[in-house]
């Protein structure tokens, strides 16, 4: 489930949180006042039985999260030496506590594509 952008291996952990547009330069994070959601739209919107829409669109140093039709995070990388320009796509489960997750009708369009 989207719910932030993790800098994985790297020294700024949780990068941008739901609700937030932010952007990371080499002064660090700036967010933007507006929120794009609270915690209770997105718990109101966030499915938890049944099948949430996620859709990510990754271009170039911006990335945007939606679920089920709503943003709920855009995020722009601007740091001049840790910005996150390539890495490994990959569908993921926390290790912790008896949990599960289930993917279908996963689709990759690149830009090239029509």
């Amino acid at each position: 489930m989207p719910g932030f952008i993790y800098d994985e291996k790297g020294k700024r952990g949780r990068i941008c949180l739901v609700g937030e547009t932010a952007t990371w330069n080499a002064d660090g994070k700036q967010v933007a006042d507006e929120r794009l959601i609270d915690a209770a739209a997105f718990k109101d919107l966030m499915k938890v039985d049944d099948w949430n829409d996620v859709k990510i669109i990754a271009k170039g140093n911006r990335i945007q999260h939606f679920l089920n039709g709503k943003k709920i995070l855009d995020f722009t990388d601007e740091h001049p030496q840790m910005a996150l320009n390539e890495g490994i796509l990959a569908l993921q489960l926390h290790a912790g506590k008896p949990m599960w997750t289930e993917f279908k009708d996963v689709r990759i369009r690149l830009d090239d594509d029509k």
